[in-house]
């Protein structure tokens, strides 16, 4: 708990009321918490410059369908003051899965003022993790993922029983003075973007098949996907066969209110690798998106493999912080 609206000299500076704040945890609700989500992630990057929040497009993403967005196991914490007082109202803190099917990988959101809340949301994450098992008898692994650089937040994992499981993967950034080549297509493809709905069942076909999203990535999922403020049908791109196979796709994302922009997904399918396809589609994704002026070029969660490595790497996605995962049994 903490004072506010008092000067050096303990009197009033606001409408001579001194306004006592406490900090206080209760589950999200999309309807009434998502602005002041995006807000708080949108300030505490613009204050602090530092990657260990996610940006917007990655929460509004990780929340899924818009008609039944995942809300249950996300947790904030806020400050108030007492009941007798309206104030706006001021996130410090969420904890959050990567989305409704990944519930045992959770995020912390924090403002660096409130670090010291970390102890009690590492706390709430195992106790809402461990009551919405399936299983309450086996133990299962909750894994809790930081960006590196964050020593603190380390110590205090380690000090509570969680193990280094090494990088699941990058945030990678491409710096923004860097000149984006031709995207010179290979020969017998075309790049275009999504058409709509026609496209939707191959291209949620393509990426099942790359990332393993079950038969629920089908194309009602893709169409509420789109829905989604960050989402323009011309960043949504296809590499395409003569006779229109899907044989490549990328997604730029651009957020409306940073204009902070980020590619994903990326995928090929195996049959047509090492043509050359995702760095014709990357670049004419980056050339694309300079008409929405953006801030910064990033992706998050890039896979940690030679090839992606390699991709990245070569289409100048070249700053990159380790996606760090501790994990222990619950």
């Amino acid at each position: 708990m903490r004072l506010k609206g008092l000067n050096d000299d303990g009197h009033n500076t606001e409408n001579d009321l001194a306004m006592v704040l406490k900090i206080v945890s209760r589950i999200y609700n999309n309807n009434e918490d998502f602005i002041f989500v995006m807000k708080f992630l949108y300030e505490t990057f613009k204050e602090t410059n530092t990657y260990q929040n996610w940006f917007l497009d990655r929460f509004e993403n990780s929340l899924g369908s818009i008609s039944a967005p995942l809300v249950d196991d996300i947790g904030i914490w806020e400050e108030v003051n007492d009941e007798s007082i309206s104030i706006k109202k001021v996130i410090v803190a969420i904890a959050n899965p990567e989305g409704s099917r990944q519930r045992c990988d959770y995020n912390i959101q924090i403002d660096p003022a409130y670090s010291f809340l970390e102890g009690e949301i590492l706390s709430w994450i195992e106790g809402h993790f461990r009551e919405s098992k399936k299983d309450r008898v086996n133990e299962e692994d909750l894994r809790i993922h930081t960006i590196e650089g964050n020593p603190n937040r380390e110590s205090l994992l380690a000090e509570l029983g969680y193990e280094a499981g090494g990088i699941s993967g990058y945030l990678r950034l491409r710096p923004m003075d860097l000149p984006i080549p031709d995207s010179d297509c290979p020969k017998g493809f075309e790049i275009r973007s999504i058409r709509g709905r026609s496209d939707y069942d191959q291209l949620t076909s393509a990426v099942r098949a790359i990332f393993g999203h079950g038969e629920w990535f089908n194309a009602e999922a893709y169409e509420e996907f789109t829905c989604h403020s960050f989402y323009r049908q011309d960043l949504d791109l296809v590499a395409v066969t003569p006779d229109g196979t899907f044989a490549s796709f990328c997604t730029f994302r651009v957020d409306p209110i940073s204009r902070i922009t980020s590619l994903e997904p990326m995928g090929t399918l195996p049959n047509f690798r090492r043509l050359g396809l995702a760095k014709a589609l990357i670049y004419e994704g980056l050339k694309r998106a300079m008409k929405y002026r953006p801030s910064l070029f990033y992706i998050g969660g890039a896979a940690n493999t030679p090839a992606a490595n390699h991709l990245y790497d070569s289409v100048g996605f070249t700053i990159k912080y380790a996606d760090l995962c501790w994990h222990k049994k619950i």
